[in-house]
């Protein structure tokens, strides 16, 4: 009897245990055999450390790593490693750790490469009209005057927006109506302050050959999360970019970026014959007269090399400038 109850015991066990994948490739699509992987599991509503198992090995010629467990535990975080490519580290802010289970979990490691010195700031834009052609300077990092310190515009945007509706509802803007500061707002305040909105920002390239095209690939849980060179075609002189000020706290809207090929030099026969490249970092968020992006800018001429060293930024803080728009983790 006590073997019988054993033996059902470790079938039930056996049934329940489910087989789990991560695959780990690099830029090409390619696995990668041997990369050593971290996987941690966690029980659903058991928040006790002693509850958290992990499973530890390297994957397979084909970029597999394999392992079985309890198909009521959650995968809540990956890290996977490998000689001479970037680590990955993925958790909750990619996709895991959801009450649903993940059993197979896709990562691609960029290949190491040389970290360079660009120009970088976090640029912040306020006090914009609306529909109207605001000139942006790339060497700068900066729009051109009035809205700031630039002096050529290497491409130009435009913010469009109409009020939509409210971020909360009717019952509690009535609620801060009746405050003191509520009280104190006029409506363009109120509609700033509590009013959604819904528009497009629209970029145009004066130059010919100069334009914009989206990154094609972005790894959020790697410290590098787009392709370290600039796509040599693909560009676009203008583009569109819908925004809803409701959505803004999307993660989902990080996971992408852009390239810009820019000051482009043409020959008599319409060829190119060389260019600035730079590219904008995740999301451009805007608003009602407000927009904001981060902006690396290699000044070297035909260098498609865009992957930033931190602490070698070229631009310095002007006087009264916050320290922080100049500093970043992210190459």
């Amino acid at each position: 009897m006590k073997r019988l109850l054993v033996f059902q015991m470790l079938l039930t066990a056996t049934c329940l245990a489910a087989e789990r994948k991560i695959i780990v490739l690099d830029e090409t699509g390619r696995g990668l055999a041997g990369a050593q992987i971290e996987a941690v599991l966690t029980p659903p509503d058991d928040p006790r450390l002693s509850s958290v198992t992990a499973q530890n090995g390297r994957t397979d010629a084909a970029g597999v790593f394999r392992f079985q467990a309890d198909e009521k535990m959650i995968l809540s975080r990956v890290k996977a490693k490998n000689v001479g490519y970037f680590t990955a580290d993925a958790d909750h802010r990619h996709g895991l750790g959801r009450p649903e289970t993940i059993s197979e979990l896709t990562l691609t490691l960029p290949q190491l490469t040389e970290l360079v010195p660009l120009h970088y700031r976090e640029v912040r834009l306020t006090g914009l009209p609306k529909d109207k052609w605001i000139g942006f300077d790339a060497e700068t990092v900066d729009a051109i005057a009035p809205w700031g310190k630039g002096k050529v515009a290497d491409f130009n945007l435009m913010i469009s927006y109409e009020q939509s509706g409210w971020i909360e509802s009717a019952e509690a803007l009535a609620m801060l109506r009746q405050t003191a500061e509520g009280a104190r707002m006029d409506d363009s305040d109120w509609a700033a302050a509590y009013g959604r909105f819904k528009g497009v920002i629209r970029l145009s390239f004066p130059r010919t050959g100069d334009g914009v095209i989206a990154t094609p690939a972005f790894w959020p849980y790697c410290r590098l999360k787009m392709p370290a060179l600039a796509p040599t075609d693909g560009y676009q002189a203008e583009k569109s970019l819908p925004f809803d000020t409701l959505g803004t706290m999307e993660s989902s809207h990080d996971l992408t970026g852009y390239y810009l090929r820019l000051r482009t030099q043409l020959d008599a026969e319409k060829r190119i014959t060389f260019a600035h490249y730079a590219k904008i970092h995740g999301r451009i968020e805007a608003g009602p007269g407000r927009v904001s992006f981060r902006f690396y800018y290699n000044p070297r001429t035909d260098d498609r090399r865009l992957a930033f060293a931190p602490g070698r930024n070229l631009l310095r803080p002007g006087p009264g400038e916050p320290v922080h728009h100049f500093e970043t983790q992210q190459p």
